[in-house]
């Protein structure tokens, strides 16, 4: 049985699940762009953006990939080159359970700065205990235990 490129990309992890999100132009019309290579999409998407001036939310559109996940992947480009290509993981990236002690050093220095961002939280928990969390994460527990302000709008 002969293996398709489809059966191999997707065996080496290299399948781009989403290909019908795939709208630039050059992989609709020529076959050498192949929606369903992920690291040829990924390189491209970054190309659209740095190189040929479209804008990130429009060359985002046309691959197929959040904002997010653009900023992500083209820092790590930056970082490590044409490999991270292939190892940068699509999608949210893992819940991060923080535990009882972050919870409770969120919960005070919220009380003792009440206008600290979940920014500069995020940074001091990265910096205190060494694990890297999300600014929502952070926003998320704030929220969830009403330690956000609250702000009037007026009408």
């Amino acid at each position: 049985m002969i293996e398709t490129k489809r059966d191999f990309l997707n065996k080496k992890g290299l399948l781009n699940r989403r290909e019908k999100r795939v709208t630039h132009p050059l992989f609709l019309t020529l076959d050498f762009f192949d929606p369903l290579d992920l690291p040829q999409v990924k390189y491209e998407l970054m190309r659209a953006a740095r190189v040929d001036n479209i804008s990130v939310v429009e060359a985002c559109r046309l691959f197929g990939f959040s904002r997010e996940y653009f900023y992500r992947l083209e820092k790590a480009f930056m970082k490590h080159g044409y490999v991270s290509l292939i190892g940068s993981p699509m999608g949210r990236r893992p819940i991060i359970a923080l535990n009882h002690e972050i919870v409770t050093f969120i919960v005070h220095r919220k009380m003792e700065e009440p206008k600290l961002s979940g920014e500069s939280l995020r940074k001091e928990i990265l910096h205190q205990y060494s694990i890297d969390c999300s600014r929502r994460t952070v926003e998320r527990i704030i929220e969830k235990l009403g330690l956000e302000k609250k702000r009037l709008y007026r009408v």
